[in-house]
C-alpha cells in the first residue's frame, strides 16, 4: 500500500491554537507511543503554551506574509536522523480572519503499519472541530485527482471524493444532502460525530488495492452526487 496521511482543515480564527495543538501533540505521542517530539530545528520540543507560543512567534517574526499564519513541523525522530518510520506532524496554523487560507493540522504518517487505531483521530477531531477531515492514501487521491478537482471548489465548501474515514462537519455535510442523507449512504458505518458526521467507508483502512473497498468508495461517492 501506499502512505496514508491524516488532514483536518479549519476555517481561519486569527489565533495560533495553541492550547489545541498542544493537546493534540499529546494525543499523537499516546497515538504513536512516543516519549518525545522533535521540531524542525532538530531539537526535542516541551509541549507547554510558554514554549509553543515563542516557537511559532518566532516564525512569524521571520515571516514576509504574516497574515497567512506559520508554518512549522514536528517529528518523531530527529529530522537529521529521519527514516522510512519518521512520522511529520504539519502545522500551517494562525491564519487571519478573512484570508482565503485554512488552518490546517495534518500528519503524514507513511505505510499502513504506522497507522495507530481510528479513536485517536476522532479525539483529534473533538479537539479542534475542523470542518472536515480525513485519512487519505496517496494512489486512492491521485488516482481520482483530488488535489485539482479541490482547487476548483472555491474555499473548500464541498468534499471533492470520500476517504476511507471521512469527517464532515453540519455546512460540509449540507454540501451533500445534509447529515440526514449522509447516515443513509451505502457506507460500513456512518454516525453522527461531534458537530457533523463520521463516514467510514470499510471496517479498518481503507485499502486503494481492494476492488470491494473501490466499489464501495464509488458507491457512496454516487450516493452523495460528489
Amino acid at each position: 500500500m501506499g502512505n496514508y496521511y491524516f488532514e483536518q482543515f479549519c476555517r481561519p480564527r486569527g489565533d495560533f491554537r495553541i492550547k489545541e495543538i498542544i493537546d493534540f501533540l499529546d494525543l499523537m505521542k499516546e497515538a504513536f507511543g512516543l516519549s518525545k517530539l522533535f521540531d524542525s530545528e532538530n531539537n526535542p520540543i516541551e509541549l507547554t503554551e510558554g514554549n509553543i507560543k515563542s516557537i511559532f512567534e518566532n516564525i512569524l517574526e521571520k515571516s514576509h506574509f504574516k497574515d497567512v499564519g506559520i508554518d512549522e513541523d514536528f517529528f518523531t525522530i530527529p529530522p537529521d536522523e529521519r527514516d522510512d518510520d519518521t512520522i511529520r506532524i504539519e502545522i500551517h496554523t494562525g491564519t487571519h480572519l478573512g484570508k482565503n487560507f485554512n488552518d490546517t493540522y495534518n500528519i503524514s504518517i507513511g505505510e499502513k503499519r504506522n497507522v495507530p487505531d481510528f479513536i485517536y483521530f476522532k479525539k483529534s477531531i473533538e479537539i479542534f472541530k475542523p470542518f472536515e477531515a480525513y485519512i487519505s492514501e496517496f494512489k486512492n487521491e491521485n488516482a481520482l485527482n483530488a488535489y485539482d478537482r479541490q482547487q476548483e471548489i472555491p474555499n473548500f465548501d464541498k468534499p471533492v471524493i470520500i476517504r476511507g474515514f471521512h469527517y464532515l462537519d453540519k455546512d460540509l455535510a449540507s454540501s451533500v444532502g445534509g447529515i440526514e442523507r449522509c447516515l443513509k449512504a451505502p457506507a460500513w458505518k456512518v454516525e453522527r460525530f461531534c458537530e457533523g458526521v463520521l463516514i467510514q467507508l470499510t471496517e479498518g483502512l481503507f485499502d486503494p488495492e481492494n476492488p470491494d473497498h473501490i466499489k464501495i468508495q464509488k458507491e457512496v461517492m454516487k450516493y452523495l452526487k460528489v
